[in-house]
């Protein structure tokens, strides 16, 4: 799975395993997510620290999404190719 942000820039998303997803950036890591049992989804940051919880996929992969560029634009990563 893909996620679009700002065009052509992406971030892809690897399902894992059933219940365990990973993202990256051009080669950089962008965090993790991890489905709970009740199914909800908890979202882990590029350092693996906790990241707060989503009802949905979806809303887990924007948070991460949100987080590393939001990092990025501030000087806190060196995201290849930014």
């Amino acid at each position: 799975m893909t996620s679009a942000i700002e065009g052509d820039e992406e971030i892809r998303w690897s399902q894992v395993e059933d219940s365990f997803f990973v993202g990256n950036f051009r080669g950089n890591f962008v965090g993790y997510i991890d489905r709970n049992s009740d199914g909800s989804f908890t979202c882990y940051d590029r350092m693996s620290r906790p990241h707060g919880e989503s009802g949905s996929l979806d809303e887990a992969i924007s948070s991460l999404n949100d987080l590393y560029f939001s990092d990025a634009s501030e000087g806190g990563l060196n995201v290849a190719g930014r």
